[in-house]
C-alpha cells in the first residue's frame, strides 16, 4: 500500500524537483572586488544627462560577489541610472549568484526556486550598501518595456526597510541597505527587453546609491493553487 502524504508537502516537493534555481542578479560592478575600481555590467548605463558616478562600499545582499557600489552622479537636475533585462537572453545566473531559498532581507523573504528566463511573474529588488546619508530625496524606480510603464515606486533609501533586532523590533538606526529591497511584482515577456530606471529627486552629492538589482521568477497564485490540487490528486490514491 502506498503511503499518503499531505498535498502541501507534495506541492513543495514537486516545486523543488522541477526547479533548481531562480533569479538573475545584476551587479553594477562585476569585478568582484571592493577596490575602488568599477567594471560596469554590460546591462548597466547612465541615463539623462548623467554620465558618471562615484564609487562606494559593497552591499552585503546575498547573491552579490563583492563589487563596489555607486552613488550620486554628475546630472544637472537629477542623477539617473539604467539597467536592462531580457529574460530569454539574460536568463538565470543563479549558479554563480545564488539566492534560491536564502533570506533576501531582514524580514525573512526567501528567494524563489523557479528558474528565471521565461515569461511570467517576476519580483524585482534593488540593493545598496547600508547608509543613512542619502540627500537627494526619494529615488523613483521606473520599469518600462519601451512603450509602457509597468512599475513606478518611490523609495526613501534612508528608511526603505528599517533595521530590526533579533526580536523583530525596529532598532534606532534609521539607515537601510545591505539587503534586497522589494520594488514590486510584474509580468514579463521572455523576448522583451525591460529597462529599470532609478532616478533621484535632486542631484545632490549623495543623491542615491546602487549596488545591484534582482529579477526573480515567482509562481503565479493560480499556479500554486493548481499545483496543490494536482499534488493532492496524485498522492491521495492508495495501491491495493
Amino acid at each position: 500500500m502506498l503511503k499518503t502524504i499531505s498535498g502541501l508537502g507534495c506541492a513543495a516537493a514537486l516545486v523543488m524537483a522541477t526547479s533548481a534555481h531562480a533569479s538573475y542578479v545584476l551587479e553594477i560592478d562585476t569585478d568582484g572586488a571592493d577596490d575602488g575600481v568599477l567594471t560596469y555590467h554590460p546591462n548597466f548605463a547612465f541615463g539623462g544627462d548623467t554620465t558618471s558616478a562615484s564609487q562606494s562600499a559593497l552591499s552585503t545582499a546575498v547573491g552579490l560577489t563583492g563589487g563596489d557600489s555607486i552613488f550620486g552622479g554628475n546630472g544637472t537636475n537629477v542623477d539617473t541610472y539604467t539597467v536592462t533585462y531580457t529574460p530569454a537572453v539574460d536568463g538565470d545566473n543563479e549558479l554563480t549568484n545564488p539566492t534560491a531559498g536564502l533570506e533576501l532581507n531582514q524580514f525573512g523573504t526567501l528567494g524563489s526556486t523557479l528558474v528565471a528566463g521565461g515569461s511570467g511573474e517576476y519580483n524585482i529588488y534593488a540593493t545598496w550598501p547600508h547608509s543613512n546619508n542619502m540627500s537627494g530625496g526619494p529615488s523613483v524606480y521606473t520599469l518600462t518595456d519601451g512603450v509602457n510603464v509597468l512599475l513606478s515606486v518611490s523609495l526613501d533609501q534612508n528608511t526603505a526597510m528599517p533595521p530590526r533586532d533579533v526580536t523583530g523590533d525596529e532598532v534606532p538606526d534609521p539607515g537601510t541597505g545591505g539587503e534586497w529591497i522589494p520594488l514590486g511584482t510584474v509580468t514579463l515577456d521572455a523576448n522583451t527587453t525591460y529597462t529599470l530606471i532609478p532616478e533621484s529627486t535632486a542631484a545632490t552629492y549623495v543623491s542615491q546609491r546602487a549596488a545591484g538589482f534582482l529579477f526573480e521568477a515567482v509562481p503565479e497564485p493560480a499556479s500554486l493553487s493548481l499545483l496543490g490540487l494536482g499534488g493532492l490528486a496524485l498522492i491521495s490514491r492508495k495501491g491495493r
